[in-house]
């Protein structure tokens, strides 16, 4: 029985790759649900396929000898007659790196194994739905168009919602928790926090108003790496998984936007957890100093203040407190900072940069 009964068009999907090492023979599968099937060994021969056959549809393996998946996809989108083509990477185990750099040159979507046969089924089905678009009518929008179209389906994505109340130090979620929301900050600021076994904090992500969290773990269906704790009083809109997950289903742009964050996400938190690895004491410092600014800073505001618990900003710096309330005393005789009632004050951002950066 065909799983979409209103694909009768024998819609046609090359896979590339050696196929036959993931857990279901996809080939027949998808030939079970009513699509012509054609197939290349490698990434060389499955652009050359492609060009030939211009498929509705491509699943590809990520990691090949040769041209990789990556490769193929950067080949395909500078072929104006396969640039839109949908393109689904398969891969035995997830690498953040890779999936990076795959969103980054255009994906569509990165299915990691073991996924199911209806998990796959309705990815194609999402995807082919997209491309069947009449792409000859479509007409790229401007980008602020495009900016304005997201900002209205957020709206639309978030009005009428029940929302909750929360001051500073209450948790919205715990590490281990099984995600029922996708969360979006009305008001407030919010951070994510993983906790040693030594009983220490570390700062893995900082959220502000108009910032959706929440989603990595419902994208991989997966508890909560996390704990998710506020820093100020904030307004939280609760979205039940259900409803987002309906609504990424039936907007692919949205849903992309998702991806796109996520890969944001997983580059930020590699740069810092590298830093925090490897950086001096000051440079920690520093770098902590700029990336709440960055975060939170308000346009034409001049001068950046933060209101921050020493033990928050030695979370978000992944040093010891005592360590880094000397460093900041370090920074205010020479004048790089400025504190005032509990409140931090960048007076020299240039240099704060060079030694974060540098």
């Amino acid at each position: 029985m065909n799983v979409f009964p209103y694909f009768y068009n024998m819609q046609k999907i090359l896979l590339i790759g050696n196929l036959r090492q993931l857990p279901e023979n996809i080939a027949e599968l998808l030939q079970l649900n009513h699509y012509e099937v054609i197939t290349a060994a490698n990434g060389k021969d499955g652009i050359a396929r492609a060009q030939e056959q211009h498929p509705d549809m491509i699943l590809c393996e990520a990691n090949m000898n040769g041209i990789d998946g990556s490769g193929v996809i950067c080949t395909l989108r500078k072929d104006p007659l396969l640039e839109n083509v949908p393109v689904i990477l398969l891969a035995d185990k997830y690498n953040a790196r890779n999936f990076r750099a795959a969103m980054n040159l255009g994906a569509d979507d990165y299915l990691i194994s073991p996924f199911s046969n209806n998990d796959l089924l309705l990815t194609i089905e999402n995807r082919l739905q997209r491309y069947q678009r009449p792409l000859a009518a479509a007409t790229p929008a401007p980008a602020e168009d495009a900016r304005q179209d997201l900002k209205a389906m957020i709206r639309e994505f978030t009005e009428n919602r029940n929302t909750v109340q929360l001051t500073p130090h209450e948790t919205v979620y715990r590490e281990g928790g099984n995600p029922r929301f996708l969360y979006y900050i009305r008001e407030g600021k919010v951070k994510t926090v993983k906790t040693h076994e030594d009983g220490k904090d570390l700062v893995i992500g900082l959220y502000r108003k108009g910032d959706f969290f929440g989603y990595v773990a419902m994208l991989e269906d997966t508890p909560y790496k996390a704990t998710a704790i506020v820093m100020e009083d904030a307004e939280i809109v609760l979205i039940p998984r259900k409803d987002a997950e309906e609504i990424f289903n039936s907007t692919p742009y949205l849903i992309k936007q998702f991806v796109r964050l996520l890969a944001q996400n997983v580059t930020e938190k590699e740069e810092r957890l590298l830093g925090i690895a490897y950086d001096t004491l000051r440079k920690k410092v520093a770098s902590a100093l700029i990336h709440l600014r960055n975060k939170y800073q308000q346009q034409d505001s001049g001068d950046f203040t933060i209101n921050i618990t020493r033990d928050e900003l030695a979370a978000v710096a992944g040093t010891a407190t005592e360590s880094l309330i000397r460093t900041l005393g370090d920074f205010k005789s020479e004048k790089l900072i400025a504190i005032r009632n509990g409140g931090i004050t960048i007076l020299d951002a240039a240099r704060l940069e060079e030694l974060a950066f540098h």
